[in-house]
């Protein structure tokens, strides 16, 4: 049983280009800027307290403290009170271009590990996205070896080919069940399989779980060994010399399920034992100490006083419009490797599965309905041999 209105409205989405999405306030959100924009604000936040501090010579200490003093007059003349200024501020000047130098460095560093961490992730994202089974090669399969000698085995053929899918598509949602917390949610107890009418009381029953049993994956595989009991029955199973409902060639049909079986298994391995945590985490911890040191690096040594420059203007010019560009690269590849750590999740751009599976009941119907119209004579001609 399938929901007519979620495939439709599944079959005629359409998704525009990503570059069309990201002038779009639709997908503002879901875009790269609106991604890391929290980062972005938090860097121009520090990074003006820094240089505001610099412009007004707040790092001066030195020149703080021979400017104020207590009871006694001044004791420094004009002249060596911009001196110490001139020397703070090259000071200053120094250390901004010293770990500049450093950054430049550490940045070389960071976009190797973070190319290599986001292919890494990139890969094993296309290989479970590649590897999600569906039932359509067992249905055509299914078509094309079970076969009604009769018309009282019509109705025989047609539901055993139903309950060959029926079963696929259980252990379908059982196995990502395990591993995708929306597909989980939908099927948290026997009874949403029940009703979901992938599986029958008498069936729950052999597979010893309650309707109200919250653990009712664990057993994953066990429908797709019944599927292959069948196909052994049907093709063994002769009556006074005629064929049972699949006459030769049944290895194919334990092929087609075996296949979707080491699909799910791969899956399921992918999820269970994902990367090591570490490898993330010298991810994250490369990528934020080198946001911190960008701050500082990264500051524009132009003194309002050196040119005799408007404070407001110089402030303005210091606009690290390079900088914010380089974290909105990072922190967007960043994003891209967390977003597709897990391609069954609840984010915007993760798979649907509970749609998927709806998807799937219904191309299973498809195909079997238009295998019973195929027998009709008129389908069935043959041109060649008029």
């Amino acid at each position: 049983m399938f929901d007519q209105h979620l495939v439709q409205k599944k079959m005629e989405k359409c998704s525009p280009s990503p570059i069309s999405q990201l002038f779009s306030l639709e997908y503002l959100k879901t875009g790269i800027i609106g991604q890391t924009w929290y980062y972005l604000l938090i860097f121009c936040f520090l990074y003006y307290i820094v240089q505001i501090g610099y412009q007004l010579d707040l790092l001066c200490t030195t020149l703080e403290k021979n400017q104020t003093t207590s009871s006694k007059p001044p004791t420094t003349t004009t002249a060596t009170l911009e001196h110490e200024h001139d020397v703070c501020v090259k000071r200053t000047k120094d250390y901004f271009k010293n770990w500049a130098a450093h950054f430049s460095t550490m940045t070389r560093l960071l976009t190797f590990l973070l190319g290599f961490y986001v292919s890494t992730i990139c890969k094993r994202w296309w290989d479970q996205v590649s590897k999600l089974p569906d039932a359509d090669n067992l249905g055509l399969v299914l078509g094309g070896l079970v076969w009604a000698q009769s018309e009282a085995e019509a109705d025989a053929a047609r539901d055993f080919k139903k309950t060959i899918l029926r079963y696929t598509h259980l252990s379908w949602t059982m196995c990502l069940a395990r591993i995708s917390t929306p597909l989980s949610n939908k099927f948290s107890s026997a009874q949403e399989y029940i009703d979901k009418k992938l599986l029958t009381k008498s069936e729950a029953e052999a597979l010893k779980i309650d309707t109200d049993d919250r653990d009712c994956s664990t057993l994953w595989w066990v429908p797709l060994s019944w599927a292959v009991s069948m196909v052994n029955d049907a093709f063994n199973n002769k009556e006074k010399g005629k064929d049972g409902l699949i006459p030769k060639d049944h290895k194919d049909v334990v092929s087609a399920i075996c296949k979707v079986r080491n699909d799910l298994f791969n899956l399921a391995e992918y999820r269970l034992q994902p990367l090591p945590a570490i490898y993330t985490q010298a991810v994250w911890v490369a990528v934020y100490g080198w946001a911190l040191i960008s701050i500082v690096a990264n500051q524009s040594r132009m003194h309002y006083r050196d040119n005799e420059a408007s404070l407001v203007v110089t402030i303005l010019l210091s606009f690290p419009g390079h900088e914010l560009l380089m974290f909105l690269l990072i922190f967007g590849w960043l994003k891209v490797a967390d977003i597709l750590v897990d391609p069954f999740g609840n984010d915007f751009w993760d798979i649907d599965l509970v749609s998927t599976l709806d998807i799937n009941i219904w191309k299973s119907s498809v195909t079997i309905e238009n295998q019973e119209k195929a027998t009709h004579p008129q389908l069935l001609k043959r041109p060649y041999l008029q």
